[in-house]
């Protein structure tokens, strides 16, 4: 069947919205805002959020000269020159340094992208397949986290979805102005998309073949040159792009097999664009996903009635627009894992195929709907409670990539604990300190806490000495009495943990923390005192001998408050970090450790973490000269339902039976909240 050009102007008019349903439109825009803005501060920002920043901070000119290249940074230069103005514009308000205004930006494309896909799906089928649709796309767990996210997944989507919108517009747009507006609409959205991310050009030949495909049904061939022309100039904008992208994907890319493992890639696909890391039980997720795929189905197999047929258009229009935009970007994609097989790696490497998916299934209910009114309520509102239903595992700490925020807090709360003990901080990772320094440099800068980043390749055995040692000992000759390592992805890089292992060899550890996707050590490069240097207001000076010639002299409960339960640094239980001053007055002949407990009325809710390389145990007591006094520091394990309430930290000398020798002494208090 095929329609004139009055016919299709009709069918335009006939799926614009009317006054009365932009009250809907309006409430499922808003609806996906919402959730794309709940919760936006929660993740700390990550390395790929933090090489984002890198970029955004830098002049734009700088930024579009090395991304084109595609060697430094495998990502073109949009995204980041939109982020670099996004946070100009936030720096006017004093929100710059944001972590919740900045992820704004993708929110509100997000959104957008909700809004495309309710006008694409309701112009070329029904109201009520837009609305699903939309709704949909509003819940997705997949497009909801990258919508949080400073990267350029998400934004490419928006730029495809409304591609895709602005064809279909400017096809069925019958006074040539405005028809013009429309063409160039959606040669600038592509092309965006094309410049944020390379992948996106796997919808160029999607989007000729859907031209071909209106062509087929109307014959109006002005309009098929039109658009043809419009595509030629988006491919001759990013033929520079694409001739760098394959001679470097071609120097650096693993070839694998085309279409393998197609049936399990498809269905991670729909895992991705439906319920995702829901969280669930195989027997239920297999129910989500096999009720999922029934809807994509339907929405891609099943033409509306002809007595309910929405418009002039064809019964199998939106279907055939369907098929095109995940069809052949997914033939495109089988067909290059020849040259690289990491295409379905992640998750989202096509995450712009999620939405035209949820299109398919909200269109698989609007189908329903229009034969049978209550199957088809009853799968939409299914398919968005599932939805509904998978989106609160995204803001727990189990779906945290690294935790870059946990760590510097702990190094900046320990620092101002301690005004009299300078610290520095070595980054151990396999790519740069960037998320780090994004939240130290809030409130430090080089100079009162050094960062050093010495290692930025494989280590080996053969390196400790040439390579390992002398930055290191470099720093220690910096004058800090505290280092802080903090090391993430040494996969392949420092597989024996060597920078660990040589500074465990020649400093006492005072703390290990492991944020997600980070381990926080903390070493101690100055330890033994001639006098105590200056304490915390919070110190607690009991002076006491607790064993024969050894004197607790003083100790400071350096965190007052805590929680019984940590999500963050080690689940599931809270740490107390206590450090200690000892002293011996005469020479010791034993070695002894400290013993420390958090106790109530009801008993012990806390008991000390031994370590191998903890100071008592680094420099045995009995080596100790007379009337030196030594630095301390350990962690006190709480149970992780401690009530409520202010406990004391009690302390004493142990000896090899591991009970305290002269009894204990109070140390301070902590309040357990």
């Amino acid at each position: 069947m095929r329609m004139s050009l009055p016919a299709s102007f009709a069918a335009l008019r006939a799926g614009a919205a009317r006054p009365s349903d932009r009250v809907l439109d309006a409430a499922l825009v808003l609806l996906a805002l919402a959730v794309r803005a709940w919760r936006l501060g929660y993740h700390s920002v990550w390395f790929d959020e933090a090489v984002s920043l890198h970029w955004a901070g830098v002049d734009l000119r700088h930024t579009w000269a090395v991304t084109m290249q595609l060697v430094e940074d495998k990502h073109p230069p949009v995204y980041y020159s939109l982020l670099h103005l996004w946070q100009g514009f936030l720096s006017w308000f004093g929100l710059g340094h944001n972590d919740a205004a900045l992820r704004l930006l993708g929110s509100l494309l997000g959104a957008l992208t909700v809004w495309g896909i309710l006008q694409l799906a309701r112009a070329s089928g029904t109201r009520a397949a837009g609305w699903v649709a939309a709704l949909l796309v509003a819940l997705a767990p997949l497009l909801v986290w990258y919508s949080q996210e400073l990267r350029m997944f998400q934004p490419a989507a928006t730029g495809i979805v409304w591609c895709a919108y602005a064809l279909w517009r400017a096809w069925h747009t019958p006074a040539p102005g405005r028809r013009l507006l429309w063409w160039g609409l959606a040669v600038v959205a592509l092309t965006a998309a094309l410049y944020s991310y390379l992948f996106s050009a796997f919808v160029l030949p999607a989007a000729g073949l859907s031209l071909l495909a209106l062509l087929i049904h109307t014959r109006a061939w002005r309009r098929f040159v039109e658009g043809a022309l419009a595509l030629l100039l988006v491919g001759l904008l990013f033929l520079p792009l694409a001739r760098n992208a394959w001679s470097v994907n071609a120097a650096e890319s693993t070839p694998g097999r085309a279409f393998a493992d197609f049936s399990a890639n498809l269905l991670r696909l729909l895992q991705n664009a439906t319920v995702w890391h829901a969280g669930w039980d195989q027997p239920w997720l297999n129910l989500a996903l096999a009720f999922f795929a029934g809807l994509v189905l339907v929405g891609l197999l099943l033409p509306w009635p002809r007595r309910r047929q929405p418009s002039p258009l064809p019964p199998t229009f939106d279907r055939v627009w369907l098929w095109i935009w995940l069809g052949v970007p997914l033939l495109i994609a089988n067909l290059l894992l020849s040259r690289s097989r990491s295409i379905f790696t992640q998750d989202r490497y096509l995450l712009f195929l999620a939405p035209f998916i949820l299109w398919a299934a909200g269109r698989g209910c609007a189908a329903l709907y229009a034969r049978l009114k209550p199957l088809g309520i009853m799968t939409g509102l299914v398919a968005a409670g599932l939805l509904l239903a998978a989106l609160p595992p995204l803001w727990t700490p189990a779906r945290a990539r690294e935790n870059w925020r946990a760590a510097a807090a702990y190094i900046l709360d320990y620092r101002a604990a301690t005004p009299g003990l300078p610290s520095a901080v070595v980054t151990h990772v396999d790519y740069t300190h960037q998320a780090l320094e994004w939240y130290l440099r809030r409130t430090t800068d080089q100079e009162t806490l050094p960062v050093f980043f010495p290692f930025g390749g494989a280590l080996g055995p053969d390196d400790v000495e040439t390579v390992i040692a002398p930055p290191l000992e470099g720093i220690v000759e910096f004058g800090a009495a505290t280092l802080w390592l903090t090391q993430s992805h040494l996969e392949g890089v420092d597989d024996g943990r060597l920078v660990e292992g040589w500074l465990a060899q020649h400093f006492p550890v005072i703390t290990e923390q492991y944020p997600a996707g980070v381990k926080l050590s903390g070493y101690m490069l100055q330890g033994q005192f001639d006098a105590l240097p200056a304490l915390s207001p919070a110190a607690v000076y009991p002076d006491a001998e607790l064993a024969p010639g050894l004197r607790l002299l003083a100790c400071e409960v350096m965190t007052p408050v805590v929680a019984a339960r940590d999500d963050f640094l080690h689940p599931p239980s809270g740490w107390v970090h206590v450090r200690l001053w000892w002293q011996a007055t005469t020479p010791l002949g034993a070695d002894y450790i400290a013993s420390a407990q958090m106790v109530g009325p009801e008993g012990v809710w806390g008991d000390r973490l031994p370590r191998p390389g903890e100071a008592l145990r680094f420099w045995p007591t009995s080596t100790w000269p007379p009337n030196t006094i030594v630095r301390d520091e350990l962690d006190i394990n709480l149970n992780p339902v401690t009530p409520a309430g202010e406990y004391p930290i009690v302390v004493g000398a142990a000896g090899a039976s591991g009970a305290p020798v002269n009894g204990t002494v109070e140390c301070g208090r902590v309040a357990v909240r």
